[in-house]
This record gives structure tokens, sequence and C-alpha cells, in this order.
């Protein structure tokens, strides 16, 4: 009941009650990668506490930096989650707005990112203390991935997105348990369907109706609804938020070339169901899981225009009891 009151209070952008939060130790490094020979810049965030917890890793859009996703990493972490935001040499801050920008939305690029992803993972299951982050209470058989615009086509990778052309070794990685796509895209190439057709972990998926930037990726709003459509069913979300931009969607708590931070009925919404999401996909709390899947419960609670849809497995069907059975003579 305590989760679904703090919830419910984060859609109608109440103040949360102080206990809602727990402190939160932030530890910056960079990590080598001596296979792909690549040094990889990570900020860890962990909850104050003794007890092991799920972590979620976050990668960053295209000219992005340790910076992008801090509203929701930070969220996050308060929320008892440890979080290591990734930095992807390549198409970071460092090449933002420089000849060949976009041209670091490519292949190649995804496919380092996939790398460091599955590095960092790597990383967090070997490395017992990072600075004053300890490590060693990370839970690496709960992990989960999100990412916004190029960060969330590294989670579509990471989460089984099939591809045109064969890839090897994979970009997927099963160590990933449940994952949430802040502007997720299409792809530009082949069928939506056979490209999301193998993606059977938990996915939420979080858009705008103002989700574009035609100017450096032909996706409109619309399309970023996609992904969600065409995943197979079971445990599939989205949040489609009236009036959100692209950019708003970063989470980031400065002004970018787009647009400032995120407003607050957004920031508290986003906050809200993705907070629930880690819950019940990574710590197996029921209550969240029953609040994301209650249509009633969920949507009351959104602001108008706001959507939220779900696409669940179906319940299993119910077998008529055969006569003469013990069954049969129960349900008399």
């Amino acid at each position: 009941m305590r989760l679904l009151l703090w919830l419910v209070a984060s859609l109608f952008c109440l103040s949360l009650p102080a206990a809602a939060a727990v402190p939160v130790t932030l530890c910056d490094a960079a990590w080598l990668d001596p296979v792909h020979r690549r040094t990889v810049p990570v900020r860890i965030r962990i909850p104050a506490g003794s007890g092991k917890v799920a972590v979620v890793l976050y990668s960053h859009g295209l000219g992005g930096s340790l910076d992008a996703g801090t509203i929701w990493a930070h969220s996050w972490a308060e929320a008892g989650f440890a979080v290591v935001n990734v930095q992807h040499p390549g198409s970071d801050s460092a090449i933002f707005g420089k000849p060949g920008f976009r041209s670091a939305l490519g292949g190649d690029q995804l496919i380092a990112r996939a790398g460091d992803i599955q590095f960092v993972i790597g990383e967090l299951g070997r490395r017992v203390v990072e600075g004053k982050c300890d490590l060693a209470r990370i839970d690496t058989r709960r992990i989960g991935m999100a990412g916004h615009s190029f960060g969330a086509q590294t989670v579509q990778a990471i989460a089984g997105q099939r591809f045109p052309f064969v890839l090897e070794p994979p970009l997927s990685d099963p160590r990933v348990r449940a994952a949430i796509g802040f502007s997720p895209s299409p792809p530009l190439i082949g069928s939506p369907a056979e490209a999301f057709s193998r993606i059977r972990i938990p996915f939420l998926s979080i858009t705008g109706t103002e989700d574009a930037v035609p100017t450096v990726y032909p996706v409109t709003a619309l399309q970023r609804q996609e992904p969600f459509r065409m995943m197979p069913p079971g445990d599939k979300y989205l949040l489609v938020l009236n009036g959100a931009t692209h950019e708003m969607l970063a989470g980031q708590l400065f002004p970018t070339m787009l647009n400032g931070e995120p407003p607050v009925h957004i920031r508290n919404t986003v906050i809200a169901i993705s907070v629930a999401f880690w819950r019940a996909m990574l710590d197996g709390d029921k209550a969240a899981l029953r609040w994301l899947q209650n249509p009633a419960e969920l949507r009351a609670g959104l602001p108008a225009g706001d959507v939220f849809e779900t696409r669940l497995l179906p319940p299993p069907p119910v077998t008529p009891p055969v006569p003469g059975t013990r069954n049969a003579a129960s349900a008399q």
C-alpha cells in the first residue's frame, strides 16, 4: 500500500516524503576495456544500505555524456537501485557539433556501444569496489538497462533486436532481464516486426507526442511507438506523454540544444512508472506489478492527454473438469 500511495502521489506531482528517498553515493571512473582497446567512462550511484541491490545501466544519446539521464538515474538510485551511467567514446559529447556528427549513428558505433555495455556488466561482476562505491552489493543476477535515443537503440540491441545483417558476436546480452527505452526507434531498413520479434524480456517504451528530431534522425513521434507494437506480448508497456519532446526525455538538469529539463508532470510521471517497472521486474515486487497491469489504478492518475498501454500474455485457458474426476466433484 505504501508503494501505491507513493506512486499515485508522484503522478499527481505531489512532493515525495523525505523517507521515500535514500542517500546515494556517487563515484566516477574510467575503465579500460583491453579487448576493444577503449576506455569507458562510468558514473556509479549506490543507494545507502548494506544489502544486495539490483543494478540499472544507462546509455546516453548521440553526443551525450555521463550527465545524460541524471534525473532518472538519481531517482532510481534513491528508490534503492544501483545505477551505472555509461559513456560511449565515438558517439559521445567529444564529437558534438563536429563535421560528420550524424554519421556516428551508424552500425559501427552501435556495435561499439553494445560492446561497452557487455564490458561494463562483466566489470560489475568482477570489481569489488570503485572509490567509495561498494560494488560487491550489486546483484548481477538482477540487471536492467535503459537509454535515450541512440541509447534506446543500444537498449534494443542488447535486448535482442534482429538486424538485416549477421553480427558476430551478437549484440544481445541475456544477462539483462528488463529494459526501458526512452525515445525508441524502428529500424530504418527491413521489417519492424522481424526486427523486434525476439525481444521477450520485459520492456517499457517511453515517448512523447512531440518526440522527433527530423534534422538528426528521420523518425516521427508516432513511429517511436512501433517497437512496443511489434515486440511479442508479455510485460511490454508503452507510456506516451502529451507534449513531451525528444530532449525532455533525456532527463538532464540543464538546457541542451533543443529544450531544458522536463516539466514537473513529465518528470514525476516517468519516475513513478519507471520505478514501478524496475521494482516489478528486478525486485519481484507484486504490488508494483499489479499497479502497472491495472488500467483503472494507473491511468486514473495520468494527466489528460497522456497514454499508457500494455501488451501482456493472455491468461492460461481454463480446462473444464472431466466428469467423474475429483476436479469435477469439487466444481459441483
